[in-house]
């Protein structure tokens, strides 16, 4: 007897409840249907498609896709997405590489730089490494702004340059960074001959005759393509008729690393 009337309490509270989740779930009007608002989850309801997460496939697609219309911040939103979210899919190494090209095309070479450095240094035997590479060495070429500047990215593109050719020799990218490795001896000739020219003007003579000599040991071809051989040589012989009468005090700016 105790039994069935705890079954006719729990009864009661049950049809109690219905009313209320009825009028919950219809009420709204216009085909609003609250309950799916409320309780989508707990009903199996979908999540509206704005907030679907795409695939690292779609996002994959969709980057390239924004490559090709050279939309390049937004190719970057997808791919960077795309490693983030999906770290272990096959589509990953795919961002990693395209980020670095997005920043490139987009002009962005500093970071550019950074990012191919970064996946050189992830995927070291991944068949891409020889264009990596080269393309490391442009994006420190391309940073490059005149010659009277500190010559620091064209020795980063030397060096990048000088990884193509020692480490893939064979490779068709190996022949291109020759061509760019004589591009960055061209404006190295031209920085120190710059500078070469400023001590000459200043009268200092040693600081000219060695930045002359080095242009002559390490960028000889160079110079010649730029036309700057024979104001060398007439600027190096007399620097050294000068330094043979001996050498006088440094000048501040000698003594400064001029």
């Amino acid at each position: 007897m105790r039994i069935g009337l705890e079954k006719i309490r729990k009864v009661y509270r049950f049809a109690a409840f219905v009313p209320l989740l009825s009028l919950v779930l219809v009420t709204g009007g216009c085909g609003t249907f609250l309950g799916e608002f409320y309780f989508g989850d707990l009903l199996g309801g979908k999540k509206s498609s704005s907030t679907v997460d795409k695939t690292a496939e779609q996002l994959a697609v969709e980057g390239m896709q924004k490559m090709q219309k050279k939309d390049y911040d937004d190719a970057l939103k997808a791919f960077r997405k795309l490693k983030e979210h999906y770290p272990y899919s096959k589509y990953a190494i795919l961002a990693e590489l395209k980020i670095g090209d997005a920043l490139f095309h987009d002009k962005k070479y500093s970071e550019a730089a950074i990012a191919y450095e970064e996946f050189a240094r992830l995927h070291p035997r991944n068949e891409v490494v020889p264009y990596v590479l080269y393309q490391i060495g442009m994006s420190h070429f391309l940073t490059f702004t005149t010659t009277d500047r500190d010559p620091e990215e064209t020795q980063a593109a030397i060096e990048a340059f000088q990884r193509v050719v020692q480490m893939f020799p064979q490779s068709d990218y190996a022949r291109r960074a020759q061509k760019q490795l004589f591009e960055c001896q061209k404006r190295a000739a031209a920085h120190e001959f710059n500078v070469a020219s400023l001590y000459y003007r200043m009268g200092e003579y040693f600081a000219t005759r060695a930045r002359l000599r080095t242009i002559n040991e390490k960028y000889s071809t160079a110079a010649k393509e730029l036309g700057l051989q024979k104001d060398i040589d007439k600027m190096l012989a007399k620097s050294e008729r000068e330094c043979a009468k001996g050498e006088k005090k440094p000048s501040v700016w000698t003594r400064l690393g001029f």
